[in-house]
């Protein structure tokens, strides 16, 4: 299960229609574009809500999860008492997220109400939680809630903490759905609630261009000055969800941007990718056209500025290429990244797959319209402990011991149990069982003609 969908939602409380009233057409392309998420949040069967909002509790030195006894609010401070909210707590997933934090050193506080009171913290929801709800809701998405609220870190520890979610999120047996709330920009317009400043646009514009390309961790590269100036509530929220989808495979999707009372709106969603993904054909075509341009001109060949932003990051890959029948005419990939990006990877591993593996002759110009290519995007491998930690169908393998290592993808066919994959891993590297070798595994995203 794990992480199914991510998105980026804002939280004007306009865009609850008992709030808005008859200014809410103003933000029309935000409230469409909010009932987009909830309906493809309801379409994946999210089974938990993980929020993370910058208007709860936020503290200098910690990040925390609220940790209620009954997870409750209501937009009354806005003017609307009726619209209340109530959801159930994920319990069991906020004591893994807790331990392993504690594992890992990070300072994660859980906020339960004899905590909240020595801060004199009212245990409600925040806006920044219950406006996404509100549509979530309403789509009939009512399910356990975990609210996690940002601190005021370092965008490194932000990072690091959003990895540890992800890790904790893909092994958790539920499907889960993630909303970082945040406005961007509270400086577009002279009318605007911060004031004023000409940044403004220029930091959404900067937002909204990294999350259309899916480069998420260039977020955590914008100049200090330029995030002052803009005023935003948004950035740290989106730093955690930058960490938590690091090592996924996902397509982004801008679905709104607007501004039009002086704070920018923005919404988009992170598709998670899962096997092998038909409807994505640019990495098995930029493997198959590497490999003709290397056969007819003798040269590497230079990607596209414009791929898709999990192209221009760095990953590992394998290259395979098969015979219409099946049968295997080269393999070679590459466990961790050794290029700038993963498009330059697949480019340099298709070539090696066609004409370097040594167990087959060369690939002639010739053969290509004959042969398939696949190709598979290595998340970070992590080692284990225990063979039930395995499943061959869904994990590639990594045996190591001192510098010998043997790799085998997963879901490969003659390979019917966690038994044989290792057993052929280990022969790959000439390592013996039980000497002491580690095991790591490995997730893939799949593509293939």
């Amino acid at each position: 299960m794990g992480i199914a969908l991510a998105g980026l939602a804002p939280h004007p409380p306009l865009l609850i229609p008992e709030i808005g009233g008859r200014d809410l057409h103003r933000i029309e392309s935000t409230r469409k574009a909010m009932e987009e998420m909830a309906r493809e949040f309801q379409k994946q069967e999210i089974e938990v809500i993980l929020t993370i909002s910058p208007h709860g509790p936020v503290f200098s030195d910690t990040l925390n999860i609220l940790n209620f006894s009954s997870l409750k609010g209501s937009l009354a401070s806005f003017g609307a008492e009726e619209v209340t909210f109530s959801a159930s707590r994920e319990d069991e997933l906020v004591r893994i997220i807790h331990e392993e934090a504690r594992k890992e050193g990070f300072s994660l506080k859980l906020l339960d109400e004899q905590e909240a009171r020595k801060y004199r913290i009212q245990p409600v929801l925040d806006h920044g939680v219950m406006v996404p709800l509100y549509y979530l809701q309403e789509e009939g998405l009512d399910v356990p809630l975990l609210p996690v609220n940002m601190g005021l870190l370092e965008y490194e520890e932000l990072f690091a903490f959003g990895s540890l979610l992800g890790r904790v999120l893909e092994e958790y047996p539920k499907k889960v759905g993630i909303i970082a709330s945040g406005d961007l920009s509270h400086r577009l317009t002279p009318s605007a609630p911060a004031g004023f400043s000409p940044r403004g646009k220029e930091f959404d514009d900067r937002v909204m261009g990294i999350l259309k390309k899916g480069n998420l961790k260039e977020l955590m590269e914008l100049e200090d000055s330029l995030v002052e100036k803009a005023g935003e509530c948004g950035l740290r929220p989106l730093i955690i969800l930058a960490g938590i989808l690091e090592g996924q495979g996902f397509t982004p999707r801008v679905l709104s941007y607007e501004g039009p009372f002086g704070v920018g709106y923005g919404v988009a969603l992170f598709h998670i990718q899962e096997g092998n993904l038909q409807e994505d054909s640019k990495p098995v075509e930029l493997a198959r056209q590497a490999v003709e341009t290397f056969l007819k001109e003798g040269k590497l060949l230079t990607p596209d500025a414009n791929l898709p932003g999990y192209l221009q990051e760095p990953a590992g890959s394998f290259v395979s290429i098969k015979t219409e029948s099946g049968e295997l005419r080269g393999c070679i990939g590459t466990i961790m990244a050794t290029k700038p990006s993963l498009a330059e990877e697949i480019i340099s591993n298709a070539i090696q797959s066609a004409t370097e593996d040594p167990r087959f002759s060369p690939v002639r110009l010739e053969e290509l319209p004959e042969l398939k290519f696949s190709v598979d995007i290595l998340h970070p491998p992590r080692e284990v402990s225990s063979l039930g930690e395995l499943d061959h169908e869904r994990f590639g393998v990594i045996v190591e011991k001192g510098a010998r290592k043997g790799v085998l993808l997963p879901a490969l066919p003659g390979v019917n149990s966690v038994e044989e994959q290792l057993t052929i891993a280990r022969m790959k590297a000439g390592i013996e069982a039980g000497t002491g070798e580690k095991i790591k595994r490995f997730q893939v995203d799949r593509y293939s003609e």
